[in-house]
């Protein structure tokens, strides 16, 4: 028998295992653990400019070998999940159903989960942040920092943005700017104290990201091919920690198996999963177990476990419109081919300016390049021709502004685990989701004006979008979920104490989003490993013993 069992290998999972194999603990992880069956490894270590150039093979992997990259519709969801990533969605809706009518959120069953494809933008949260909360920012500092060093974290310690972040001492030297982002900021620090009265403050983002080797990784090759390929592994992936995990003797990593539900006792834990190569059941147990499986999925298995069909829980996700737009600070300027592929910049803005009370909100500034054209030229409402003819003239000038907002429970936003008998052939419960998410008008009509403000700035700084309206993919497309069994500091039924346990079962901690009881407008997912790892320190000391 185990000493735990984590349900999940991706960011969560594998931040709340660490300490616990650290201090020789008996950990198990259940997943199912989708991997990549080659789709990476056809694509050659070369620049972005060099493929497109010269490989005659490039269309295999930058547009799918059945052209899967190009979809028929409207960009959703997961814009960023080209081709050869594609096995992070896999299966997921066969084996995790639901019935979401206008929320086009994203759930893995893949090794290492969702941030095997995420941006990795790294943004610690705040006092005020955590308000509500009960842990403090001085007691997660330790597991930022702890988080930080094993995943290897750049930027630059003491710009404008350090008033916004929490920076750990092993950050290493930020990536290089490209050149039309490195335009954007160099005008920025040209009105710097003009824009941090209005309220404006940018700087080097904060990134998973190595700029130099470390822990076997990196550095960053600047191929302009992170959202391709991960040659170099400069770009952090849970995947990197689950093979430093498995060099433990204490550790095993137990996949094709999809956890349905535990059951609690006062001497342990039994968790059910599926076998899905046989359909059948089988049983693991252990002394504690840490439910991992993102906010949707550690939600799943809670009700089902408990019994709580049909019962509504609240649910949080960012909303996070994103502007092309003009930069014609580079326009006729020749642009360095060397270039990753992530936020270049990050930025907040409080509205109302420097001193007010309103909440920031989150800026990423990318540039447009590696991710191909057809994704905006299908948001563009011109005639397709008109629009690539107008895109490839501007592409060398072009950036993407994403602007992300915080989130708030309210009646109209939750989720809820709705009856359906029996399993399928594949042992699987039919039992699905039902996820209904609807902003107030008042929310809304806020975000707008503080787009509006944000963009008003940027002209300021020489960009200019493109068209009138935001690209909008939808509530759930930010893949930032948090809400459905929230910390607090007295907790009820279905809530979690301020170490994550799950009330009622002093034996079932809960280490991914599912805690947090609202997002900040910051990305939820650094929070959430520094809060995982955490949840596994505390629990290797409650188990004792070990190393």
């Amino acid at each position: 028998m185990s000493d735990v069992i984590v349900i999940g290998s991706g960011a969560a999972g594998v931040c709340a295992a660490w300490p616990l194999v650290q201090r020789g603990l008996r950990v198990t992880m259940i997943d199912v653990g989708v991997t990549d069956q080659g789709a990476g490894a056809m694509i050659p270590a070369e620049p972005w400019s060099k493929l497109r150039r010269s490989d005659a093979n490039q269309h295999l992997y930058f547009l799918g070998e059945r052209f899967e990259g190009v979809p028929d519709g409207k960009v959703r969801v997961g814009a960023q999940i080209s081709p050869p990533r594609a096995y992070v969605a896999a299966d997921a809706p066969r084996l995790l159903p639901r019935d979401a009518p206008g929320f086009v959120g994203l759930e893995s069953v893949a090794q290492g989960g969702l941030a095997s494809a995420w941006g990795a933008a790294v943004s610690p949260w705040a006092s005020e942040d955590l308000a509500g909360l009960p842990v403090t920012l001085e007691e997660m500092k330790p597991h930022y920092d702890g988080v930080a060093e094993l995943i290897g974290v750049s930027g630059q310690a003491g710009d404008d943005l350090s008033a916004h972040l929490h920076d750990s001492p092993s950050m290493m030297p930020p990536l290089e700017m490209d050149t039309p982002s490195r335009a954007v900021f160099e005008a920025y620090l040209s009105r710097r104290e003009e824009m941090k009265r209005a309220g404006l403050a940018l700087g080097h983002a904060r990134l998973a990201a190595c700029s130099r080797e470390h822990r076997r990784r990196g550095p960053q090759p600047y191929h302009d091919m992170d959202f391709w390929s991960d040659h170099g592994e400069s770009v952090y992936r849970p995947r990197y920690t689950l093979r430093e995990l498995l060099e433990a003797a204490s550790f095993e990593s137990v996949t094709g198996r999809l956890a349905t539900r535990f059951e609690s006792h006062a001497s342990g834990v039994v968790v059910q999963a599926v076998d899905l190569a046989t359909g059948r059941g089988e049983r693991f147990e252990a002394a504690h177990l840490v439910l991992a499986a993102g906010a949707l999925g550690t939600t799943r298995i809670v009700l089902r476990s408990l019994g709580k069909l049909g019962v509504r829980r609240p649910l949080v996700s960012n909303h996070s419109p994103y502007f092309p737009m003009l930069n014609t600070r580079v326009l006729g300027k020749e642009s360095s081919d060397r270039r990753h592929s992530l936020t270049q910049i990050t930025g907040f803005y409080r509205p109302g300016g420097a001193g007010a009370e309103a909440e920031p909100v989150q800026l990423q500034c990318y540039s447009y390049r590696s991710l191909l054209l057809f994704k905006l030229l299908k948001e563009v409402p011109l005639a397709l021709a008109n629009s690539r003819r107008i895109f490839q003239a501007l592409t060398p000038a072009m950036s993407v502004l994403a602007v992300h907002h915080a989130d708030e429970p309210s009646a109209e936003k939750w989720v809820s685990l709705e009856a359906d008998e029996g399993v399928t052939e594949a042992g699987v419960p039919r039992d699905r989701l039902r996820i209904r998410y609807e902003a107030t008008k008042e929310e809304t009509q806020r975000q707008h004006r503080t787009e509006r403000e944000v963009l008003g700035l940027f002209r300021r700084l020489g960009c200019y979008t493109l068209h009138s309206r935001a690209v909008r993919l939808g509530p759930g497309a930010s893949i930032h979920y948090a809400g459905p069994l929230p910390m607090r500091a007295s907790p009820g039924e279905m809530e979690c104490d301020g170490e994550c346990r799950l009330s009622g079962h002093p034996r079932v901690r809960v280490a991914d989003s599912a805690v947090f009881a609202r997002l900040p407008a910051k990305g939820v997912t650094f929070s959430m490993m520094a809060n995982a790892h955490r949840v596994g320190t505390l629990l290797a000391g409650e188990i004792g013993g070990g190393a």
